[in-house]
């Protein structure tokens, strides 16, 4: 059995559940009055928040157990280094990875009756937690299927027009009264500073949230932009969302919206990877920039789902475009959907400060694409 630690006893009970799912038995302690009088029965201690020292060294000695911090942050060396001088065994991810945990176990000596830490990593010690980022999610608790069709929307190098290209897709989804919703996974990206409007919520608050809600409970973690969709913007976490925090999101948005539109960070962060592997339909935007295609057919493998190209702010004539759709087609292996002409008005009202809205040969392109990917028809549907 393991002790967790946790002064939210919300956030205790849910990981709780999630580890007895694997097989893991767990008392949770919110306050120190709670500490359990007999330690025969536990095995480890995890510790999500921070505690007084004191109690982590007297759990660590008088009760023998390791003890491991367990934090959605992104530690740093030196953060590290306080955590075990502290007392800490190791430092792991929220949700932790039980495989990796368990070597931390407390194993009994049963010819001597006694016990012994025996069991404790033989690896090398990490530098930092992040080399031990990626961990089981939480299983989803509905087992209703998933309504929305989420759409990913990324590529290999920052400045192809991934964001203005996510925009106009939520507002064309919208034309026929669907529900959509736009998330922000870049944490580099803009899209509230495009709208202007303040993150009154963030990409954040899914690292915590249940693993369900009911719509009026989602719509509070969501914005509510002018053109009728709904906006998820970054949140402060430097490195995006943890594989857990994404798929919560998606899991989420996917009850909930009849389409998913994920603006993704252009390099192999964790959430970009959960997008490229739960999206139905991928979409990788490139432009006529030859570095904009280095390396983007092994990036969009890491999906199993559908990817198509969008050849976007094409400025070249129509052979000269024609040639490089036939180059990266060949190339790259990848169909290309759609080609998107530099849409100079747009961007003048963007650096004007008002919400990007594509000409009408853009807007019509960007339907064209959307229908040639299965995304759009031609039905109608209520709000």
């Amino acid at each position: 059995m393991w002790l967790v630690f946790d002064h939210d006893p919300v956030r205790g009970e849910r990981l709780k559940r999630y580890l007895e799912r694997q097989g893991i038995a767990v008392h949770v302690v919110s306050n120190e009055d709670a500490m359990p009088g007999h330690t025969r029965s536990f095995t480890l201690a995890l510790f999500l928040d921070t505690w007084n020292e004191a109690t982590v060294r007297r759990v660590k000695e008088q009760l023998g157990l390791s003890v491991l911090y367990c934090t959605i942050d992104t530690i740093t060396r030196e953060r590290y280094a306080e955590l075990c001088q502290a007392g800490y065994d190791d430092v792991v991810p929220y949700p932790p990875a039980p495989d990796y945990v368990r070597h931390w176990e407390r194993k009994a000596d049963e010819e001597q009756g006694r016990v012994t830490l025996e069991s404790l990593v033989s690896r090398p010690r990490k530098s930092s937690y992040t080399d031990f980022r990626e961990t089981k999610p939480f299983e989803h608790l509905s087992i209703a299927p998933r309504r929305a069709k989420v759409i990913c929307v990324t590529g290999v190098k920052g400045g192809v027009g991934k964001t203005t290209l996510s925009a106009l897709m939520a507002s064309a989804l919208m034309v026929k009264g669907r529900r959509v919703v736009l998330a922000e996974l870049d944490p580099n990206g803009n899209l509230a500073g495009l709208f202007r409007t303040d993150r009154t919520v963030t990409a954040d608050r899914f690292e915590t949230l249940p693993d369900a809600l009911t719509d009026p409970e989602l719509e509070q973690n969501m914005m509510r932009t002018a053109g009728g969709w709904w906006l998820i913007p970054k949140g402060e976490r430097p490195l995006g969302l943890s594989r857990d925090g994404a798929e919560r999101l998606i899991h989420l948005t996917g009850q909930y919206a009849d389409y998913v539109v994920l603006d993704t960070h252009a390099s192999q962060l964790i959430s970009t990877v959960v997008a490229l592997q739960e999206a139905d339909v991928v979409l990788g935007v490139t432009t006529t920039d030859r570095t904009t295609w280095t390396d983007l057919r092994p990036f969009l493998q890491q999906g199993e789902r559908p990817a198509y190209l969008i050849l976007n702010r094409v400025r070249e004539r129509p052979r000269r475009a024609a040639d490089i759709v036939a180059f990266l087609g060949r190339e790259i292996g990848y169909r290309v959907v759609g080609v998107v002409r530099e849409d100079d008005g747009m961007y003048k009202r963007v650096q004007q400060g008002l919400a990007p809205m594509g000409s009408r040969k853009t807007n019509a392109e960007i339907q064209r694409i959307l229908r040639a990917v299965s995304v759009l028809d031609t039905s109608t549907k209520s709000k």
